[in-house]
């Protein structure tokens, strides 16, 4: 079976490992220390140069998946040779899926631009991935991302993270676009899911021995606490303007680092190919 990557786990592959990687700033002081070392400029101290040695060392160190990495190749390997898949019951998953399409209509309405849900998935090595939409904007293609938040708390939190930064720069890759934008909106809660945590709330003080009294007054106390879940999860009844519903990141293509993606693959399959249950 061939091993596909996703583009919305890639990201998982781009978390280095803690005091592998040189930081920037590191970088910056090893062409210091080579100018240096190589007699353009001041002698390096004997400090220096035991630092200098030390990022030597990390530059040259041979690439490796981060405990991250591995763990997110663990969790293909089980699905695809096991079938095994652990987030069966996640809300906030069920309301990104569940609203995938009134997330384009309201992004729509904010753009005033009509947004089309691509159904084309495309794969390019072992790179597989599906955008939400590609739409031509001012001459440049662009691919999108839309997530639905839970709430206006993860509305108000939701960045451009590494997991979304490389799922973004994979798209780009996979469909030869120019930007990716990352769409976060807040949008009413299915009613399903709405019930689903009003009987969250009834099961914290129901007791099966209760009686039908006993739980009618349960009911009643309990009309509040429902009242607000209501208002907690429900956004266009005009509290919320469209607008202040959305929220969005832009990034533009950069095939430098695709090519640092792209370095990762081999690692990672060659990790795939590794693993067994019971390894040590």
């Amino acid at each position: 079976m061939e091993i596909l990557f996703r583009a919305s786990g890639i990201g998982n592959l781009m978390v280095e490992s803690r005091g592998v990687v040189l930081t920037e700033l590191q970088k910056t002081k090893l062409e210091e220390y080579k100018k240096r070392n190589s007699g353009d400029g001041k002698p390096l101290t004997d400090t220096q140069r035991n630092e200098f040695e030390t990022l030597l060392s990390k530059e040259n160190a041979k690439p490796e998946l981060s405990d991250t990495a591995k763990r997110f190749v663990e969790k293909m390997w089980l699905l695809n040779e096991k079938g095994f898949y652990q987030d069966l019951d996640n809300k906030y998953v069920d309301k990104g899926n569940f609203n995938e399409d009134d997330g384009i209509v309201l992004v729509s309405e904010v753009e005033n631009e009509m947004l089309h849900k691509n159904i084309i998935r495309k794969t390019i090595g072992n790179i597989t991935g599906e955008c939400d939409c590609i739409e031509i904007i001012n001459g440049k293609k662009v691919v999108k991302d839309i997530k639905s938040s839970w709430s206006p708390v993860t509305f108000m939190a939701g960045d451009l993270n590494t997991i979304y930064e490389w799922q973004g720069r994979a798209y780009m890759m996979l469909y030869d676009a120019d930007e990716f934008h990352l769409h976060y909106t807040l949008t009413d809660t299915p009613r399903h899911l709405i019930e689903k945590e009003k009987e969250r709330q009834f099961y914290k003080y129901f007791d099966k021995l209760m009686t039908d009294n006993e739980i009618e007054v349960l009911e009643l106390k309990l009309l509040p606490v429902y009242e607000q879940i209501e208002k907690n999860m429900s956004f266009s009844d005009g509290n919320y303007t469209k607008e202040e519903r959305v929220k969005t990141f832009k990034i533009i293509r950069d095939k430098e680092k695709e090519k640092l993606l792209l370095s990762k693959i081999p690692l990672a399959i060659e990790y795939y190919k590794s693993i067994k249950l019971n390894q040590l």
